[in-house]
């Protein structure tokens, strides 16, 4: 989508998916090996009674469940950065995450063809409780100068 296609309040929500344990201790044993995400009788033990994801894992495959969806493609410029991320619970071994994304805010550049959008992500659990919310802005081309 071109910098024009976006507008403030606009809303679009991704495909709910399942965070399964496989996928949990395969993201941590990679990227964050931490006994919390990957060994259960560590985390049986631990706060949370059991493994959970890695905040960075869902902040990940809701990020990736966004570019699959097709609205950022070759118009994105690239990321200016996440202002915000907040992992409010845990996601759990079969948890079902549905995402919200929210058009907070868009500028144009007054001398490149380009302009800026704020984004708002929510992500909630099957239970309705909200998991992680984020917001970061993203630099997109004009459809015309």
């Amino acid at each position: 989508m071109y910098f024009e296609e976006f507008y403030q309040g606009q809303e679009f929500h991704l495909e709910p998916f399942v965070m399964t344990l496989e996928e949990i201790q395969d993201f941590a044993r990679r990227y964050d090996p931490q006994p919390i995400h990957i060994d259960l009788d560590y985390a049986a033990e631990g706060p949370f009674a059991g493994v959970i994801a890695s905040g960075f894992h869902t902040l990940s495959a809701v990020w990736g469940r966004w570019i699959e969806t097709g609205r950022f493609g070759r118009e994105t410029l690239g990321g200016k950065g996440l202002e915000r991320v907040e992992w409010r619970a845990p996601v759990r071994p079969g948890d079902t995450l549905k995402t919200m994304v929210r058009v907070v805010e868009t500028r144009g550049s007054l001398n490149q063809p380009r302009g800026s959008v704020r984004l708002y992500f929510e992500t909630k659990n099957q239970a309705g409780t909200v998991v992680m919310v984020t917001e970061g802005e993203v630099l997109i081309k004009r459809r015309s100068p």
